[in-house]
C-alpha cells in the first residue's frame, strides 16, 4: 500500500502571504522590505515545494501572470510632444499671462479664452487605429512615453471602438474618483494593506503596476484631439463629446481674461464638491489661428496656463539644517522638520534652495515654520512664524563630502565645491547618468553605484561598460548577487543602444536639456558626425540650433580633453558588437 504524502501546507500559504505582500509592495507601492535575494530564495522554495509535492493553490503567485516580470513599459515616442502647463496661483499673475498673449500677438484686442478643470491625474495618451483602441502610453518626459495598454480594462468610460473616426490621438487625464479611493482605501484596511496616499498616486498606480487589477476603477476626461483641422479648443471638446468622451464639465468660454477671472472664484467654491479632485482650472487661447504664433518652450505651451487653487498649509518645526553636494558642486540645504501630514502625504524634510532664502527668512534651527505644497506637489517654507532667537542659521565653510574650502558664486547666494574628486559630486554625477532621463540602466541604485565608487570600480560614465569583465568583483559586495548582478550588466548592456539624445542628456551639460538635445541630434544623429562638427568648430551652427547661452556652455563642455576624451571612448563603447 502506498504511503500518504502529507503536503506541508502551512509552509506553503506562509510563503504565498509573504510573496503577495512583497509583491503589493514591490509592485504597487514601489517600496520593497526586502532584498532581491530574500526574494528570490522564498519564490525557489515555493515553486520547489510545488513541483515535489504536485500541489499548488489556487492563489498560488507562481500562476500568475505578469507578477515575476521585471516593471519594464515598452517605449512610445510621440510626434507631438506632450507637454505640461506653466502656472500661476494669483490673479496678478493671470493678467501678465494674458498681457504676454497679445504682447507676442502684437495685438491691443481682447483675447477669446476656454476654461477647464485642472484634473489631478495622470496624463494619457490614446491611440485609435482603424477605429479601434490600440494604444495607452503615459507622458513621460513628453517625448517618449511609457505603453500601458494592458491596463485599458481599468478606464471605465473610455469607448474602446470609434465608429466615426478611423485614426486619431485623443490625449486627457485619468483620475480615481473620490468615492472609489475611500473605497478602496477602506479594502486596503481591512487586508492590513498600507493606505493609498490620494486619488491621484492611487490612479498612476493602478495604470504603471504589472500586476492584473479587477477591483480599482478609473476614469478619463478627454482635453485634445489629433484627427484634422479644429478652429478651436471649443470646437475640440465639442467633436470629442460627439465621439462619446468625456470631457471637463462645466467648460466655458469667455470674451476676456476679467470673465476667467470671475468664472475661477466660481470654481473654487464648487472644488470641494466635485467627485474628482482638482487643484485649479486651465486657461487656454480659444483660438488655434494663434497657437503656431505664440509658440512653446522646451516644457510648456505659451497658449495656456494652469490657475492653481490656493494650497493648503501645515505648521511645524525645523529640527536639523543639513547640506548636500550636487552633481554639479553646487551646494543645497535641506530643513529636517518635525513629520507633518500635508495633502495625504507625510512631509519630514523641506529643501531651502540657497543660502540668500534661508537668510531671508532669518531662519535657525528650532524656529516653527508654516509650510505648503508648491503646486500641490514640492513642500515649501512660506513662513517663520516663531524664531529661536535672532541670528539665522549659518552655513559651513567646508565641503561635507570631500572638506574642501567652499567658494560662493559672484552674487553670494549659493555656494560650491569646486573639487572635480569631491566624491558626492562624483556619485551624483554617476547616478544622473544613469538615471531614467539618462540612459536609463535599471537595477543600479544610488546606494549601488555609491558602493561601486567606493570599491574603485566606478569613476566616471565610461566605467559601466567595463563592469561586464570585474563581474568576481562584484559578487564579493555585500548586496551584489547573480541575478541582480546579471540584471543590471544586461541593463547597462542595452543602455548602449540608448539614442544619441539620451546620452548627451545623461551627460549633464549645462543649459544642454533634453528637449534642446533632441533638436542638436536632427542635425548630428551620432557620436561620430558631433566630433567631426567640434573639429570643424561649427560654432554658428550650433548657436543657431541652441540659442546663444546653450551653445557657450556646450563649447566650454567640448572645449575640455577630458570631456572629449569621453565622447570618444563613448563613441567606441556604442560601436561595440554586444558582450
Amino acid at each position: 500500500m502506498n504511503k500518504k504524502i502529507e503536503v506541508p501546507m502551512s509552509r506553503i500559504k506562509e510563503l504565498i502571504s509573504l510573496i503577495e505582500k512583497w509583491n503589493y509592495e514591490y509592485y504597487i507601492l514601489n517600496q520593497p522590505s526586502v532584498e532581491d535575494a530574500v526574494y528570490d530564495k522564498h519564490w525557489q522554495e515555493l515553486r520547489e515545494l510545488e513541483a515535489k509535492y504536485n500541489y499548488i493553490l489556487p492563489n498560488s503567485p507562481t500562476q500568475k501572470a505578469g507578477q515575476t516580470a521585471s516593471p519594464k513599459f515598452r517605449p512610445v515616442a510621440r510626434q507631438n510632444p506632450m507637454l505640461s502647463l506653466d502656472s500661476v496661483d494669483d490673479y496678478e499673475n493671470l493678467l501678465k499671462f494674458d498681457e504676454r498673449v497679445k504682447k507676442i500677438l502684437k495685438t491691443d484686442q481682447e483675447i477669446e479664452y476656454i476654461c477647464e478643470w485642472k484634473i489631478d491625474g495622470l496624463s494619457v495618451s490614446l491611440v485609435y487605429r482603424n477605429h479601434h483602441l490600440s494604444q495607452i502610453s503615459t507622458r513621460g518626459d513628453g517625448v517618449i512615453g511609457e505603453d500601458i495598454t494592458f491596463n485599458k480594462e481599468l478606464l471605465k468610460n473610455v469607448p474602446f471602438f470609434l465608429k466615426e473616426v478611423a485614426n486619431c490621438e485623443v490625449r486627457g487625464e485619468v483620475y480615481m474618483k473620490k468615492e472609489e479611493f475611500l473605497r478602496l482605501n477602506e479594502e486596503l484596511k481591512k487586508s492590513g494593506h498600507k493606505l493609498l496616499a490620494n486619488p491621484r498616486n492611487a490612479a498612476a498606480g493602478s495604470l504603471r503596476t504589472l500586476i492584473p487589477l479587477q477591483n480599482r476603477n478609473l476614469h478619463f476626461f478627454a482635453y485634445q484631439l489629433f484627427t484634422s483641422n479644429f478652429p478651436t479648443q471649443l470646437s475640440c471638446l465639442q467633436e470629442l463629446e460627439k465621439l462619446g468622451f468625456v470631457v471637463s464639465p462645466d467648460y466655458s468660454l469667455f470674451r476676456n481674461i476679467e470673465e476667467v477671472e470671475k468664472f475661477i472664484q466660481q470654481q473654487e467654491k464648487k472644488r470641494e464638491s466635485l467627485d474628482f479632485e482638482s487643484d485649479g482650472v486651465v486657461v487656454k487661447v480659444n483660438d488655434y489661428k494663434h497657437y503656431e504664433k505664440l509658440g512653446q518652450t522646451s516644457r510648456f505651451p505659451r497658449w495656456a496656463i494652469a490657475y492653481k487653487f490656493p494650497a493648503s498649509l501645515a505648521v511645524s518645526k525645523v529640527q536639523n539644517i543639513y547640506v548636500e553636494v550636487s552633481r554639479n558642486g553646487r551646494i543645497t540645504y535641506v530643513a529636517e522638520i518635525t513629520p507633518v501630514i500635508l495633502q495625504g502625504s507625510k512631509i519630514s524634510k523641506v529643501t531651502l534652495h540657497n543660502y540668500a532664502f534661508i537668510a531671508n527668512l532669518g531662519l535657525n534651527i528650532g524656529d516653527e515654520i508654516v509650510i505648503k505644497k508648491a503646486g500641490d506637489v514640492i513642500p515649501q517654507i512660506t513662513k517663520v512664524i516663531k524664531l529661536n532667537g535672532s541670528a539665522s542659521w549659518q552655513p559651513p565653510t567646508n565641503c561635507p563630502s570631500c572638506n574642501s574650502n567652499l567658494k560662493w558664486n559672484s552674487t553670494n547666494i549659493y555656494q560650491l565645491c569646486k573639487n572635480k574628486k569631491c566624491p558626492q559630486k562624483v556619485v551624483n554625477y554617476l547616478v544622473h547618468f544613469a538615471s531614467k532621463r539618462g540612459l536609463d540602466i535599471k537595477g543600479i541604485s544610488t546606494k549601488n553605484i555609491q558602493k561601486l565608487y567606493e570599491n574603485n570600480l566606478l569613476n566616471q560614465p565610461a566605467d559601466f561598460y567595463h563592469l561586464y569583465q570585474k563581474e568576481r568583483q562584484l559578487l564579493k559586495l555585500e548586496g551584489f548577487r547573480k541575478k541582480s548582478v546579471g540584471n543590471m550588466l544586461h541593463s547597462i548592456e542595452n543602455s548602449k543602444k540608448r539614442p544619441l539624445a539620451n546620452l548627451l542628456t545623461a551627460l549633464g551639460i549645462p543649459l544642454l536639456s533634453s528637449v534642446k538635445t533632441q533638436k542638436l541630434t536632427k542635425f548630428y544623429p551620432d557620436l561620430s558626425s558631433l566630433l567631426t562638427a567640434v573639429k570643424n568648430e561649427e560654432w554658428e551652427k550650433f548657436r543657431e540650433i541652441l540659442g546663444e547661452e546653450t551653445q557657450k556652455e556646450l563649447k566650454k563642455y567640448l572645449s575640455e580633453p577630458k570631456n572629449l576624451s569621453l565622447l570618444e571612448e563613448m563613441k567606441l563603447i556604442r560601436e561595440l558588437p554586444s558582450t
